[in-house]
């Protein structure tokens, strides 16, 4: 019975992220700082902060995307989070804003190739004005990711995946860009 109990924490210790750590189904979808990025957006109200508002796989990408990578709104929720926080932007209380994303659309091999895959996304992204909700900005974007078998990846699932989260990595990554820049 000690050997369970023992193993038992030692499993959930495992399965807790460290504080300031990425939660570890998310490194591959939060956008890590760039050197090159612009300290600070221009939108100097940014800085007030901005919280994580509705995240919704629409229509045929939420079956898609489940289908693929096992990616839920609350996995896109926390690298979002993770990736606002990293640069300062996340609110800790009282936001200025509110983010919402939206998938609307996702292309997937309907028969994953043995060698290849590519993998595409079209996500919409709201800001809005936490106090009276209003529009203050919106950005669709579309990204893809295409994975070859290497030694690292040899099933088409784990492809897939890879190929998934790179996509979503880089819809958020081109967003940003355009926020800052707001």
């Amino acid at each position: 019975m000690r050997h369970v109990v023992l193993l038992l924490a030692f499993l959930l210790a495992a399965c807790q992220t460290q504080p300031g750590a990425v939660h570890p189904r998310m490194p591959q979808m939060v956008v890590p700082v760039d050197p090159q990025e612009p300290p600070q957006p221009r939108d100097a109200t940014l800085q007030q902060g901005i919280e994580v508002g509705e995240i919704a796989l629409q229509g045929s990408a939420a079956g898609q995307i489940a289908g693929v990578g096992a990616i839920s709104s609350t996995d896109l929720r926390e690298a979002l989070i993770n990736t606002l926080a990293s640069r300062g932007l996340l609110a800790a209380s009282r936001p200025a804003y509110r983010l919402d994303m939206a998938i609307s659309g996702a292309r997937t091999p309907a028969i994953p190739g043995p060698f290849e895959t590519e993998i595409g996304i079209t996500a919409v992204y709201v800001l809005r004005d936490a106090g009276t909700g209003a529009e203050v900005w919106r950005a669709d974007m579309d990204t893809s990711a295409q994975r070859k078998v290497t030694a690292g990846l040899p099933e088409p699932v784990l492809m897939e995946r890879d190929a998934l989260e790179e996509a979503i990595r880089d819809n958020i990554a081109r967003m940003l860009e355009l926020l800052y820049r707001r």
